[in-house]
């Protein structure tokens, strides 16, 4: 039986495909060199995860060569670094300059790619797809393909983490937790790839075996992706569950002012709004719901105004339930059809500058009207 789902490759494959999925719903709304970039540097590394896996990896073997999948797998981690210097360059510089160093990027990219095609094909058949240790290192083709994969990776790594570092002090605040997140699982992915050149370098130029650096570069590049995937998927993360307490109050307090928008519109009927069909189920409509309760109250007060005292607005502020006291009596009066000033007049605290503003004195007036 395949261990492709076994537990530890679905919670390791479960941050990938998370990550993955947020990327591209944001290349979706903005197809930008940056976004896209972002998405094929996690693409790679997902692709390159599934490779390892030997269902997957000898597959790929049957198909085109002994060898094939290792090369595959290899490039694919190096495309996915590549693709992350690209994000960077299409951030920090101009068109013109984008472009040029985008080319200048590529060059090393390619010949990191063609090494280890050239080295993997004159490694002997019997060790094509073996991985790096003590039974391969001393072949030529062996350690030219890693070596060759490993220092385009530490280059990569580095430089990415270099310009996270520079970003950072330009970085929104919320963006720097997942940004540091991100720079220290790179730095920490790179000194695991140094650790695994040491060794190969060490092996093959002058003979010993020093495992030990081989056994400390995996625990680094481990903890270096997990790191990395968390910093790219925090931004996203945070702003999904800032989007849902947002939901959730929006929910609450649309049933907070209820008590309020219910005799307001028994008294002016008119100033309900259409709701259009199409946002009864829109993921929005939570939020337009409530938007449209704010304005639908403040018409009502604006209608009703004329029946109440100038300074209105402030009791509003100092003392809702003299407010409610007021509001019920003029909404008395204009059903009994009571002569008004005619007058429009403030009803809500001047000073609110949006919205959000005026709902923190509506819902004081809507539960002393409740009470």
């Amino acid at each position: 039986m395949s261990t492709l789902f076994s537990p530890v490759n679905v919670l390791a494959m479960v941050p990938f495909a998370a990550a993955l999925a947020w990327r591209i719903y944001q290349v979706v709304r903005a197809p930008t060199l940056p976004n896209w970039s972002v998405t094929a540097c996690i693409a790679g590394f997902a692709a390159a995860f599934l490779l390892q896996q030997t269902v997957i990896s000898d597959a790929v073997d049957d198909v085109f060569g002994l060898g094939a999948a290792r090369v595959a797998n290899n490039a694919l981690l190096a495309c996915g670094v590549s693709a992350l210097i690209l994000f960077f360059l299409g951030s920090a510089l101009g068109p013109v300059r984008r472009y040029r160093r985008v080319v200048v990027e590529l060059v090393p990219l390619a010949a990191a790619i063609v090494l280890m095609i050239v080295a993997m094909s004159v490694t002997p058949p019997e060790l094509r797809g073996a991985a790096l240790g003590p039974e391969t290192i001393h072949d030529n083709g062996v350690a030219l393909f890693y070596l060759g994969a490993g220092l385009y990776l530490i280059y990569a790594l580095l430089a990415c983490t270099a310009w996270i570092v520079r970003y950072l002090r330009v970085a929104d605040r919320n963006l720097r937790i997942g940004l540091r997140l991100g720079a220290v699982g790179l730095a920490s992915a790179a000194v695991g790839s140094i650790f695994r050149a040491l060794y190969i370098v060490v092996a093959w130029a002058f003979g010993p075996v020093v495992k030990i650096l081989l056994l400390l570069g995996v625990p680094f590049v481990v903890l270096g992706g997990a790191l990395f995937l968390a910093g790219v998927t925090y931004p996203g993360v945070r702003a999904r569950l800032s989007a849902l307490r947002r939901r959730r109050r929006h929910r609450h307090e649309h049933q907070a002012l209820a008590p309020l928008w219910t005799v307001l519109v028994s008294a002016f009927p008119s100033i309900v709004l259409r709701t259009p069909p199409r946002e009864r189920f829109s993921p929005r409509s939570v939020h337009r719901v409530y938007y449209r309760r704010v304005i639908e109250i403040r018409d009502g007060l604006v209608q009703l105004s004329p029946y109440l005292d100038a300074n209105f607005g402030e009791v509003v502020a100092s003392d809702p339930g003299a407010a409610a006291a007021a509001l019920k009596t003029a909404l008395r009066r204009h059903a009994d059809g009571e002569e008004s000033d005619g007058r429009a007049k403030q009803v809500l605290p001047a000073g609110a500058d949006d919205i959000e503003s005026d709902v923190r004195p509506l819902l004081a007036l809507s539960a002393a009207m409740g009470t």
